[in-house]
């Protein structure tokens, strides 16, 4: 877990990262925010299908921030 907080939840989202990009997730209420690590269209493309979060985590394209 990150010590990212929601700004609506007031509750700590959850981090993922590919080792080049980083993602904060609350999974409450589905707001997230990122660090792209350079790379401009990652979090572009996100923005465009916001489910695809979701897919990655699930394939282990991204894994859980320690």
């Amino acid at each position: 877990m990150s010590d990212h907080k929601c700004t609506k939840c007031k509750i700590p989202k959850y981090g993922y990262t590919d080792g080049r990009h980083s993602i904060f997730l609350c999974f409450k209420c589905g707001r997230y925010d990122g660090i792209s690590g350079g790379d401009p269209t990652f979090i572009e493309e996100i923005n465009k299908e916001p489910m695809v979060l979701l897919a990655m985590i699930k394939e282990k394209l991204l894994v859980p921030i320690s």
